[in-house]
């Protein structure tokens, strides 16, 4: 995707700066430039500054009309304009060396050199730290962090996207008079800390964006909608919908709703629905949406939501359909095993929806991390393989950690149906009261869902015995999950074929179980039978096959 797509909340609108702006330029501008500036011909007043070769003046003008700049329409300009400057110019000079980028970066073709310029803004930011304005190193850091972002250096992203924060705090009351677009900047570098899983330090820098426009400014739109998106996935559903009413309504139009800028809103919208059962509704805002798949940013999040979406309207085979479609169509784009882990969780929920339990196992293991939602999802194969003692650890190794609300209520839900299926103890009975106090306080209801179908029904009665039937009204328990029918081993017949994998010999296995050689046979013949096995290697060939084994992963 281009830099210039994602400040440009709309495409057709002609920017008018506000006399504050405009009186911030130079006396010596003339009013030449002042007059194209005022008509938003901001391409026009940067070849007229370049051509008197008066730099500062042209850094002004970017500092003014800096988004509009970087649309398609200004672009050729841009280019134009700046391409013949020495580099010695363009570092002494950063904003101009990352406008410069920026314009070339929607070339595909071209990609390679935009990076060199902005190599040269960045020089230019370190090398000449006291003589940049504060206006001007602030919008410098805000392009840094943002193609540092799109390129997946979300480290070095997130450590430009704060010193930008800073640079606007330090600036105070004078920084709206001195930057054009303002709160799309404060955008940008929240979008940096959201990619750099910043997501409560990016909201505090939403907020700070929404709250530094007037009333009729639609240029902090980008700010609601990313709130609106964050808080909707994680599970924050009334402050979601906060957002989502301010975003319905004036001074926002119909065409930031569907453009990029909407894009987290679109998803809160269809979040929100899904919530409510409403699975059309939510397909219906997903279709609304207006972009690029090809360049598209924000694409991970789309394709999870479109992904959820499908699988509680009954065809997780179209979800894996469109997100592998999509994977396949961004190859490439950032950084792969950032975009892998990203997909995960999706993509190994659509995996057990359809039963295809060995690749949702390799992808956990090869894919995923150690984040608490990694481990949900492990849990979850777990418990769909009918490995519910493993379910279990992996949710106790993430007990008390930080996770969000829809993290959590998944978590509770799994925890719930494998306490159920051995019976009713005290530690279920707390479980479930947890799940009914988050149920209700977060207004959730996809997580009881997305456990097997037989615990899904069996966690559905136990809510409502516990006087909680109005939690799953919205949803009848249907089998959004496949059905395991695989041979059911006991404790210590998992144990024996845990051991039976790592060796054949029977001492061995003996010794490591603390048990006899006899003992071990009695228990390797039911563990035959049940499995239609005749020996060691057709047992384990059983085994992996009926995911009572993780498979081996190729490295």
């Amino acid at each position: 995707m281009t830099i210039a797509d994602p400040p440009s909340d709309t495409s057709n609108e002609t920017y008018a700066p506000s006399r504050e702006l405009l009186d911030s330029l130079p006396e010596h501008a003339g009013e030449h430039i002042l007059t194209l500036m005022r008509v938003g011909a901001f391409g026009e007043a940067l070849i007229v500054a370049i051509e008197r070769g008066d730099l500062d003046l042209a850094v002004d003008v970017l500092r003014v009309g800096w988004f509009d700049l970087l649309k398609d329409v200004h672009r050729s300009h841009v280019i134009d304009a700046l391409e013949g400057l020495s580099a010695a110019q363009l570092m002494s000079h950063p904003l101009l060396a990352m406008a410069l980028g920026l314009a070339i970066n929607g070339d595909g073709f071209r990609r390679s050199k935009a990076v060199h310029y902005f190599g040269l803004a960045a020089t230019g930011v370190r090398s000449l730290p006291t003589r940049l304005s504060p206006a001007e190193r602030a919008l410098v850091l805000a392009s840094e962090s943002s193609a540092l972002r799109l390129i997946g250096k979300h480290a070095l992203s997130v450590s430009s996207a704060r010193a930008g924060v800073k640079t606007l705090d330090g600036m105070r009351e004078e920084r709206a008079a001195l930057i054009g677009y303002l709160p799309r900047v404060y955008s940008q570098l929240g979008i940096s800390l959201f990619y750099g899983d910043q997501e409560d330090e990016a909201l505090r820098v939403f907020a700070r964006g929404y709250a530094e426009a007037g009333t009729s400014d639609r240029s902090s739109f980008g700010n609601l909608s990313m709130s609106a998106g964050i808080h909707a996935l994680s599970g924050n559903l009334a402050e979601a919908r906060e957002f989502v009413l301010l975003a319905r309504g004036e001074p926002w139009t119909d065409e930031q709703r569907r453009m990029y800028p909407g894009t987290f809103y679109r998803l809160a919208e269809a979040m929100l629905a899904l919530e409510d059962a409403d699975t059309t509704g939510a397909q219906t805002h997903l279709d609304t949406m207006e972009h690029d798949r090809r360049s598209i940013e924000h694409w991970t999040a789309i394709v999870r939501v479109q992904g959820l979406a499908r699988l509680l309207g009954g065809d997780p085979s179209l979800g894996l359909a469109e997100l592998e479609e999509y994977s396949a169509l961004r190859q490439g784009d950032g950084d792969p095993r950032a975009v892998r882990q990203r997909l995960s969780s999706t993509r190994s929920l659509l995996h057990v929806a359809l039963g295809n339990y060995t690749a949702a196992e390799r992808i956990l293991r090869t894919d995923a991390g150690k984040r608490p939602q990694d481990h949900v999802d492990r849990a979850r194969l777990a418990l769909a393989t009918d490995r519910t003692g493993e379910a279990l650890k992996e949710l106790r190794s993430i007990a008390g950690s930080p996770q969000s609300a829809r993290t959590h209520l998944e978590a509770l839900a799994i925890e719930a149906a494998a306490g159920l299926r051995t019976g009713r103890d005290r530690r279920t009975g707390a479980v479930l009261q947890q799940l009914i106090a988050m149920m209700r306080q977060t207004d959730q209801r996809i997580a009881i869902q997305l456990v097997p179908p037989q615990d899904a029904l069996v966690l559905a009665d136990a809510l409502t015995a516990e006087g909680a039937h109005d939690l799953t009204r919205r949803w009848a328990p249907q089998p959004l999950l496949a059905h395991t029918d695989g041979p059911q081993l006991t404790g210590r017949e998992q144990a024996v074929l845990n051991a039976l994998s790592r060796s054949g010999v029977l001492s061995e296995i003996a010794g490591e179980l603390f048990v006899s050689v006899n003992t071990v046979k009695s228990h390797l013949k039911r563990l035959y039978k049940k499995l239609g096995a005749r020996n060691r290697e057709e047992a384990l060939a059983a085994a992996f096959h009926h995911h009572l084994l993780s498979p081996p992963v190729d490295r």
